[in-house]
């Protein structure tokens, strides 16, 4: 078990803190009304607090003060949002709901940078560069946003060229972990009716866990993103927006570590490294890890408004290349490595028209078209090491000896093709001025082609192995040349139904139904194929391809605003059903992939925000969560079950907690601004971000539990009035938790496991140049 010091910061206190959002004894005057808050959750522009759809919004200008530099850290201040590194990708989830690791997966959670779906979890790494806003639509979209938004969606709008000359330079400084990032904006009118916008971000970190026997500090990156866009309007009615995007991320080693093993792997371990221990922000790995991911992206978006109606063309190309090494073992013993390389490219097309608001009906209709291809190409080493007789001791009863440990290996290629047909539509009938009611429907037609081939082959190498010995070797551990392929079409209908009732112009409620759902697929990693006959019973089959899931979701909510308008407070309770759930286990070979019977993710989410004064503002937001699968047979069991029933062990997780689901995640900042002098302010803002209990291995290993904690985040910034500079102070997780966000066994050693560490404390300075 992960174990960790509780907080004296107590979910009590915390949920008093945000009750204060609701405090009537508050003054309020027309000074302090808050600003309007304008989100396009429903594909067109409106006032955050009419939507019925639970929603959380953040502003560049709030990413910016609270130092979120990408999604995972973003996951903090959205309730129910969890996004944490994996060994490969980025997983994400809400409402406890996501897919796990595994390369052929498109995620739960759908991500749209300006519109543009992005179908890979790889897509979701990049930092964020001079962003306008981030959209978290929480629950299933499938409606407007498509397939794979059966948990919900989130959606990034980069800032736009403006009329006016803009520019501006922001460099920061981290002292914990020497980390140096550099941002430039530059934008303003280029021609008549065209203006243009440049964004630069160059990023150095040295890392924050000491590698003892790579004798590095990990993992240390360098980032470089670009972005360049154009806004053209040649008439008052037509606007066309072009945007190229590219990025490079290079990073040495990883924030992984072995927090568990077994005694004779303790030996084995000190034996290649006097210096491992299971220590916080200590790790030590034979070998030398990387992560190079470069990637490009297009986007043409025209509109023309015509008065009644406005007709939408996004077209978009995106692609990425990413190549990886990975000690797979998480240890300094020479047990096994992984060289991963992927390439992904996808085209996509929507024509969207839009009714304008105001008459009895409104309506959205349109047609989605996306094509893609998917390649990786797999290399695994076994190595010399003598730890890897450890990992199971039936491996000696067999008679494997290790000899040909060192040069044997295996080499999987796989292949996706994947072509997705969509129309959709929502109408909206006002049926009076208080009530309307929404329907939604979504028709989609995918179809994929895939095929995986794996050989025994030379360490690390793509030339098939000849030798019988390591055949034979590979063979007893599972491991089969082999090739498998398969072709699967999804045709599924989204309906949904929402109805609004506006109470009063400070008070709406609104109840929603509807269905969505993710597409199924092929499995990218497996060691054999899916014919039974084939094999030696030491070898069983794994699944290569996986059915759709299907979620059906109801719920209900209301958005008030409160105190003269100087408070608002949102909340929604929800119950959603999962059949059929696509889950991706890591047995310590690799990551099994089937669908779980039935999930249940049911909850209810809270969040507000109050001017107290005009210079105090207080917000929060708070989530309860019971999510757990209903029926989960036949599953894979922990290391302890597997020592009790070591032959074909399984567990049923039915009634269980789902992994990556805290019951509570609570939310609460203090922003105040205090005038100096005429010409001077001093801001300074206060985050604390509770999480409750949670298991991070889908298996529910006990060893995966990570127990509450709190991050403390702080900024003060000291600018002048007309906002041309500012100097800041920020700190991240300021009391110093040590907390872990993804955990499993470690590869080919039953006994051991691992976890990813949070960041530790930082403190950065920033200084900020505008005109």
């Amino acid at each position: 078990m992960i174990t960790k010091r509780k907080p004296a910061f107590t979910k009590t206190a915390i949920m008093s803190a945000i009750s204060m959002v609701t405090a009537t004894g508050v003054m309020a005057e027309s000074a302090l009304v808050l600003e309007e808050i304008i989100i396009t959750a429903q594909k067109r522009e409106q006032n955050l607090q009419g939507v019925p759809v639970s929603v959380s919004a953040i502003s560049g200008d709030q990413i910016l003060e609270s130092g979120i530099k990408d999604l995972t850290a973003l996951s903090s201040y959205v309730p129910n949002l969890k996004i944490s590194e994996g060994p490969a990708e980025n997983g994400v989830y809400i409402r406890g709901l996501g897919s796990g690791e595994n390369q052929g997966f498109e995620q739960s959670v759908g991500m749209f940078v300006d519109g543009v779906y992005a179908g890979k979890a790889r897509q979701f790494q990049a930092p964020f560069l001079d962003v306008g806003s981030v959209e978290v639509l929480r629950g299933p979209q499938g409606t407007l946003y498509g397939k794979n938004t059966i948990a919900g969606s989130i959606t990034i709008t980069s800032a736009r060229p403006t009329d006016t000359l803009e520019a501006s330079i922001l460099t920061e400084y981290e002292f914990e972990e020497g980390s140096q990032t550099t941002e430039a904006v530059l934008s303003g009118p280029l021609a008549e009716n065209l203006t243009g916008r440049i964004a630069l971000r160059h990023s150095e970190t040295d890392g924050f866990i000491d590698n003892t026997l790579q004798n590095d500090e990990e993992m240390n990156s360098n980032v470089q993103t670009g972005r360049v866009s154009l806004l053209w309007t040649p008439l008052n009615k037509l606007d066309v927006f072009f945007k190229y995007e590219n990025g490079e991320t290079e990073t040495a080693g990883k924030n992984n570590r072995v927090i568990d093993a077994t005694a004779a792997q303790m030996v084995a371990y000190t034996f290649f490294d006097p210096d491992f221990d299971i220590d916080e922000y200590q790790r030590s790995t034979s070998d030398a890890e990387t992560m190079k991911i470069d990637s490009e992206s297009f986007t043409l978006n025209v509109t023309y408004d015509f008065g009644s109606h406005e007709l939408t063309s996004n077209l978009a190309y995106s692609t990425f290349e990413a190549n990886d090494i990975f000690d797979t073992d998480f240890s300094p013993a020479d047990v096994i490595s992984v060289a991963l390389n992927q390439e992904y490219q996808q085209i996509s097309q929507e024509l969207r028209l839009t009714s304008a608001l105001g008459e009895k009906f409104d309506y959205i209709a349109g047609f989605y078209y996306q094509k893609s291809e998917f390649n990786t190409d797999r290399l695994l080493g076994v190595g010399t090491s003598t730890a890897a007789l450890a990992r199971n001791p039936v491996l000696a009863g067999l008679g494997y000896t290790g000899t040909s440990a060192g040069t044997t290996g295996f080499n999987s290629q796989f292949f996706q093709d994947s072509e997705t047909y969509a129309i959709f539509g929502s109408l909206s009938w006002h049926q009076t001025e208080d009530i309307t009611w929404t329907l939604g429907l979504r028709y989609s037609s995918e179809n994929k082609e895939a095929n995986r081939s794996l050989l025994v082959s030379e360490y690390l190498g793509t030339s098939a192995q000849t030798n019988p010995a390591a055949i034979l070797d590979m063979n007893i551990l599972g491991i089969y040349t082999h090739s498998v392929s398969g072709e699967h079409t999804d045709k599924n209908v989204s309906p949904s139904l929402k109805l609004q009732y506006d109470v009063s112009g400070n008070v709406m409620l609104y109840a929603s139904l509807s269905k969505a759902f993710k597409s199924g697929g092929y499995s990218e990693p497996g060691l054999t194929g899916d014919d039974d006959g084939e094999y030696s019973p030491a070898g069983t089959p794994t699944t290569f391809s996986f059915d759709q899931e299907e979620a059906l979701a109801f719920e209900l909510g209301g958005k008030t605003t409160l105190l003269n308008g100087s408070a608002v407070l949102n909340f929604a309770l929800f119950n959603t059903e999962y059949d059929d759930l696509q889950v991706s286990t890591y047995d310590g070979l690799s990551f099994v992939v089937g669908n779980a019977a039935k999930a249940i993710s049911r909850g209810v989410e809270v969040d507000g925000m109050v001017r107290l004064s005009e210079s105090l503002t207080m917000s929060g937001s708070m989530a309860y969560l019971d999510a757990r699968y209903d029926e989960f047979p036949d599953t894979n069991c922990t290391y302890e079950q597997l020592l009790l029933s070591p032959v074909g062990c399984t567990q049923d997780l039915g009634g269980e907690t789902l992994a990556n689901a805290p019951k509570w995640t609570v939310n609460m900042a203090i922003e105040h601004v205090t005038p100096l002098s005429s010409n001077l302010e001093l801001m300074s803002r206060i985050d604390v971000n509770y999480t409750d209990d949670q298991y991070l291995a889908s298996d529910l290993d006990e060893r995966s539990l990570q127990v509450d904690f709190t991050l403390v985040n702080a900024r003060l910034a000291l600018s002048n009035a007309e906002g041309s500079w500012e100097v800041a102070l920020l700190g991240k997780n300021l009391t110093g938790e040590e907390y872990f966000t993804m955990a499993g066994d470690s590869g080919f050693q039953d006994g051991a496991f691992f976890a990813f560490s949070g960041a530790p404390r930082t403190l950065a300075i920033q200084l900020k140049l505008a005109i």
